[in-house]
């Protein structure tokens, strides 16, 4: 389907918190990249607002067959223990419908400005 995509954000692999996480569990950035790609369509397909209750780190943990990933992502502030579930912190700028049309119109609004770079008659 058109609308089943995420986006990954150019330098995803030298995020400092991609290398903190890939350190703490000895895998490279590469392989941490594409695991927490896997974590976020997870969350893309169980919430709208970041907000998972009932569901624990550790399931992160089973989900992804990493030990420590949750635990990790904790440390690093990309997701909260809620105790009663957990969150991911400032989900809406990069998963959830309102992100997916800021990029689509993003996305359109360069397109349209380089078709209209292309035609603009030289002085």
């Amino acid at each position: 389907m058109t609308g089943d995509w995420i986006k990954w954000t150019k330098g995803l692999t030298r995020k400092p918190e991609v290398i903190r996480i890939a350190a703490r569990l000895g895998i490279s950035r590469r392989e941490t990249a594409a695991i927490l790609m896997e974590v976020w369509e997870w969350a893309d397909e169980s919430t709208d607002n970041g907000d998972v209750p009932s569901v624990t780190y550790v399931t992160l943990d089973a989900l992804t067959n990493t030990p420590g990933l949750g635990d990790a992502m904790i440390e690093v502030g990309w997701l909260v223990d809620l105790g009663t579930g957990i969150l991911f912190p400032n989900f809406g700028r990069h998963n959830g419908n309102s992100a997916k049309k800021r990029a689509q119109t993003q996305r359109r609004m360069a397109m349209l400005r380089k078709r209209d770079a292309a035609n603009v008659t030289p002085a």
